[in-house]
């Protein structure tokens, strides 16, 4: 079981101080979650894995997608439509191309946005501890996630000492 220990702190430099000194605590940095509602200049992002990015092979299997989509529509709607070419090829690789190009590239931008909020998180609810408390200024929360109570306690103290508001802590 880890505990968790959600703080507040009013100015980003007093939060700052405070992952400084969980770091020299040893806390890890994938157990600390940053919240905030503007970006914050100087704060890398705890808790993320580090792995790289998908959206290149997103965009490629988009635009591939895309592509297929627009050949199976263009050739499937000329099939079907009974159309006198007086000898013309019915399926056209120019008109069919421009159709093939447009869609192609929606595809990409289409698979490229959703793995672009995927990997960002936007989705995803932001934990009910990291919300700000009515009535409380805060402009940064940190969420902390502790193996042991005393280590939770070290931590609370830690931040308090940097300016923090210990807004409680939970069991998990």
């Amino acid at each position: 079981m880890s505990n968790k220990v959600f703080v507040m702190f009013k100015k980003p430099g007093e939060a700052r101080g405070a992952l400084d000194d969980l770091g020299r605590m040893d806390f890890a940095k994938s157990a600390i979650t940053v919240g905030s509602e503007e970006p914050l200049e100087g704060f890398e992002q705890c808790g993320a894995s580090g792995k790289p990015t998908r959206i290149g092979l997103f965009a490629t299997a988009g635009g591939l997608v895309g592509a297929a989509a627009a050949l199976l529509l263009t050739v499937t709607t000329s099939r079907h439509m009974g159309l006198v070419t007086g000898g013309m090829p019915i399926v056209a690789p120019w008109p069919f191309g421009i159709i093939v190009f447009e869609l192609t590239a929606l595809g990409a931008i289409a698979f490229t946005l959703g793995r672009m909020i995927f990997e960002a998180g936007l989705m995803s609810p932001v934990p009910r501890a990291l919300q700000k408390a009515p009535g409380v200024e805060a402009s940064v929360v940190l969420e902390i996630e502790c193996p042991t109570e005393a280590r939770a306690t070290a931590a609370a103290r830690a931040c308090q000492a940097r300016g923090g508001l210990v807004t409680g802590s939970a069991e998990s």
